[in-house]
């Protein structure tokens, strides 16, 4: 008996001393992310680059009635200019890779690259500049809510065009890379005013394209 009751003890003691050295050896918790501030007034003014690993454009086309078919662009790149005092001094330039239209269809892909569609050996680059940023209001998540207007040049076609934004905040990331902005939004074009038509009213002419972007500070 009193050989088991000092075998326990020492069991006790060991695995105290192993919490002990455990809880020493052990980093401290991370701080909580508090996400990043709303308010776009408080923004850093600035040049901003699009962060690429985090930007993403999406498209969908209405396919015979059946379905609205899902498009993306792999690549693009861009700038913001930030200046929260004075918006008409902000601004944003996008460019796309007109050949990186992705749809995971090979045969599609190189259909859309041909002259029906984005005649994209002609016309390598779609591009968006914005002429005026023109704030709504706030939506359910107190995030800001504006209009972008713009010029988009599209397969040798210059129109202007408006869409719809919500500004996700700035601020840095947990990860680092210094001061940090997002947007959200919309934006719904006709393609056959940029000369593609083909294939209307089989598939759709209006077109909707979502956007997901994060640029960093220069």
């Amino acid at each position: 008996m009193m050989t088991k009751t000092l075998l326990m003890t020492g069991l006790l003691v060991a695995a105290g001393m192993a919490s002990v050295g455990f809880a020493a050896d052990a980093k401290p918790a991370a701080p909580a992310y508090a996400g990043p501030v709303l308010d776009y007034k408080t923004a850093v003014a600035g040049t901003y680059v699009l962060d690429q690993t985090h930007a993403g454009i999406t498209w969908r086309v209405d396919h015979l009635g059946f379905s609205s078919f899902i498009g993306r662009f792999e690549e693009m790149s861009g700038t913001a200019t930030v200046n929260p005092a004075d918006l008409s001094k902000s601004g944003v330039v996008m460019t796309i890779k007109a050949e990186s239209a992705d749809t995971n269809v090979d045969a599609l892909d190189e259909k859309l690259e041909k002259a029906d569609f984005f005649d994209a050996d002609k016309y390598p680059s779609i591009t968006f500049t914005s002429t005026k940023i023109e704030v709504t209001g706030k939506n359910a998540q107190g995030k800001d809510t504006g209009k972008l207007h713009g010029m988009l040049s599209l397969k040798g076609v210059t129109k202007p065009v408006v869409m719809d934004v919500v500004f996700n905040g700035h601020g840095e990331s947990p990860f680092g890379g210094g001061p940090r902005i997002g947007f959200d939004g919309t934006l719904t074009i006709k393609r056959s005013d940029f000369g593609m038509g083909v294939m209307v009213p089989m598939v759709g002419d209006e077109v909707a394209v979502q956007f997901a972007v994060e640029f960093t500070k220069k």
